[in-house]
């Protein structure tokens, strides 16, 4: 089994294009998966922050270190300073939109993340799951000074604005009322960067920003360059020390070409996309991670589909480096450990340069 903290310094060098002497992997185990493989209803998980260290933990020992360990409420981070949040039993929470109107927006403001939302559960959390980590002995690829719990993926301003207006809405808000929508992401924008701060006070300096934002992936290309790039890129260029990575899972063959202007260092995609092609296309220009199916393959298929799609990946993009393998999307609830196992498997079989 792969050395965390090997993987974790060639994950760097690849995220920064740089050719290590084996590809990484990259696991982006989901909120889902670590309630189920801990044995917990997933409102517990979320709502308990020595169970979500122990599902964790658990996912962590089974994978040998190669998963995180996180402050994890998903998708609901950000939006909970503004949204009523729906906590399902055993499923992902989701935000309730906050505005009827976009109108409405010029009643927002950027939260205070010492009282607001979630921010000050999730300053608990970190404080309260390093402490356990610590007495346990547990260990991160990617540690900080604090101990080895981190945190969570950040959202994108897209998908914050859309969870806060609602994401038909404020699809059609895009067109109907352009400059409210600006001034809603302007607002989301300003969460983020204080999130991010909040979190770098935390944690004494910032590795790295995995922005999430799968509803970019919905835009055409010239509502992608107005209402994401300007945005994301601003993020991006405020912590161009860290290794910043944008996510999008969606469907966005008409947009990929953008994906360097975010000014990210890598680039984590959906499994609909070639990765030959984005090599040949973007390859130089930031790092690719991806991209086996994580539903059709990783969680329906065997452990020898797995090694396959995982070997296509790497045969596609790994040349000359700039590239970690890792699944097209989330790695969710219902996926077999085998199969993940086989995808961690493929890097040490397919990819050594």
């Amino acid at each position: 089994m792969i050395d965390p903290m090997l993987n974790a310094m060639r994950l760097f060098q690849a995220i920064n294009r740089e050719q290590p002497d084996q590809v990484p992997v990259f696991l982006p185990i989901e909120s889902g998966f670590m309630a189920e493989f801990g044995g917990v209803p997933q409102r517990e998980y979320h709502n308990d922050p020595r169970k979500m260290l122990e599902c964790q933990a658990r996912v962590q020992e089974r994978f040998n270190g190669l998963s995180p360990l996180y402050t994890d409420f998903g998708v609901v981070t950000e939006a909970a300073a503004f949204c009523e949040i729906f906590w399902p039993e055993d499923d992902s929470p989701w935000a309730k939109p906050a505005l009827k109107s976009i109108d409405e927006v010029d009643k927002l403001d950027v939260p205070d993340t010492k009282r607001d939302g979630l921010f000050p559960r999730i300053t608990e959390y970190f404080e309260a799951m390093n402490d356990m980590a610590i007495e346990r002995g547990l260990q991160a690829g990617v540690g900080n000074p604090r101990g080895p719990v981190g945190f969570g993926s950040l959202r994108g301003p897209v998908v914050l604005a859309a969870l806060i207006r609602g994401i038909s809405e404020f699809m059609i808000d895009m067109y109907d009322k352009p400059d409210k929508c600006h001034r809603l992401l302007e607002i989301a924008t300003g969460t983020l960067l204080a999130y991010l701060d909040m979190q770098k006070k935390a944690l004494g300096s910032l590795a790295a920003v995995f922005l999430c934002d799968d509803i970019s992936g919905l835009l055409s290309p010239p509502l992608f360059k107005e209402f994401f790039l300007p945005y994301t890129a601003r993020i991006f260029e405020t912590h161009s020390d860290a290794l910043t990575i944008y996510h999008c899972d969606s469907e966005m063959r008409n947009l990929t070409q953008f994906a360097p202007q975010t000014g990210g260092k890598a680039f984590h995609m959906g499994f609909m996309h070639d990765m030959a092609e984005l090599k040949r296309t973007i390859g130089d220009k930031m790092c690719l991670i991806g991209n086996v199916p994580p539903v059709g393959v990783l969680m329906r298929d065997t452990p020898e589909r797995v090694l396959r799609e995982s070997r296509r990946c790497i045969e596609g993009a790994a040349g000359g480096g700039g590239f970690a393998l890792s699944s097209g999307g989330v790695i969710d609830r219902g996926t077999p450990p085998e199969n993940i196992d086989a995808l961690i498997q493929a890097t040490e079989k397919f990819g050594v340069y």
